[in-house]
């Protein structure tokens, strides 16, 4: 836990000062006409996407950044070190890998009952890799095109980019449901080379193809504290990317509660769970065949997260309407499909400002 907070680096939270002191200034009417009452857990726990609509003509720019560490290999329910590993064939194993993600979202409601939600992110991942020393590179694992040896791989750049429509479905007293139908463009790369052969599929920047993301979300407030849940699911539209392989179709399903501290704080718990297939397809270039990471079907599987989350909302003076939210994940079951890397833990932190 402590090696995940330290990577959520100086920078994270200089982006999210940087943006509550720009829109204190860029936006002097909103805030007067910022919602004058609010609960800290109107809006669900930050990790939750699309959660909520806004009146007609209102607008929200939010910023979140997500740290996520992967350490070692588990096959299915079994976590197994590296020794395992090269027992298993492979001839280098991955020992860690993290992910960074820092997403802009933007929403815009042309009536009471349309919200339109669009989001990007920019990607930074690392993977250490470690040889077996008594490996035969000279054999079926041999890299295609890539070097044996220890190494580390760094990618960088922008992801896929969404459009969202939140619909609303029905509203009963202080509950509501709404439907969720966005469309994902492959902006992010997925030909991410090292040495003149592609990285691990793990560490491309995108899924290569046009996927809808369609699903529901549902929530209720009552006094002093609040619930909610929400599905989504992700349908992969082409088979495969420009570089050979696709992504298989993923269901994310997330359920919370949350308890009101006073109108400014407020507490949350979710549990949430994530299915994804193996990959499809292949490489069309040079890639290596060496570690877990280099196969296909070593990606995907069913993990629940149990997470804890805080809430902060401005309730007055000149950051009134600003929120900021924190959540801090780890998986309770993971059953992953062939060798794959083993999650650690996920911290999320975010800032949302409406007007």
């Amino acid at each position: 836990m402590n090696n995940t907070f330290s990577r959520v680096s100086t920078r994270t939270f200089a982006s999210v000062t940087l943006a509550l002191s720009l829109s204190a200034t860029a936006f002097p009417q909103a805030q007067m006409s910022a919602a004058k009452s609010g609960r800290a857990d109107s809006h669900a726990p930050i990790g939750v996407m699309g959660d909520h609509l806004h009146r007609g003509g209102e607008y929200m720019l939010s910023v979140r950044h997500m740290t996520m560490s992967m350490e070692g290999h588990r096959q299915g329910e079994n976590s197994l070190t590296s020794h395992e590993v090269f027992a298993a064939g492979f001839s280098s194993a991955a020992t860690r890998m993290d992910m960074d993600m820092s997403m802009v979202g933007f929403m815009y409601a042309p009536s009471d009952s349309v919200t339109l939600m669009l989001m990007t992110n920019y990607l930074e991942m690392d993977m250490d890799m470690v040889m077996n020393p008594h490996a035969d590179m000279g054999g079926m694992h041999d890299d295609h095109g890539g070097h044996g040896m220890d190494m580390s791989h760094s990618t960088s750049g922008w992801g896929d980019t969404s459009l969202t429509a939140l619909v609303k479905g029905w509203e009963y007293g202080k509950q509501k449901m709404h439907w969720n139908l966005g469309l994902s463009a492959p902006t992010g790369s997925v030909a991410e080379m090292m040495h003149a052969s592609f990285q691990p599929y793990g560490m491309q920047l995108g899924s290569g193809t046009w996927d809808a993301k369609v699903g529901a979300t549902y929530s209720g407030l009552g006094e002093g504290f609040g619930w909610g849940a929400q599905v989504l699911g992700t349908i992969r539209l082409e088979d495969e990317g420009e570089s050979g392989f696709g992504r298989s179709d993923a269901l994310d399903a997330s359920v919370w509660g949350s308890w009101l501290v006073d109108a400014s704080w407020s507490l949350s718990g979710r549990l949430k769970y994530s299915a994804e297939g193996p990959l499809d397809g292949h490489y069309n270039g040079p890639h290596a065949h060496s570690a877990p990471p280099h196969f296909q079907a070593n990606y995907g599987g069913d993990i629940l997260e149990a997470i804890v989350g805080l809430n902060y909302l401005w309730t007055d003076g000149a950051l009134r309407g600003h929120r900021l939210a924190l959540e801090y994940g780890q998986p309770i079951y993971q059953q992953l499909n062939g060798v794959g890397m083993n999650r650690e833990d996920t911290l999320t932190l975010g800032w949302q400002y409406a007007w």
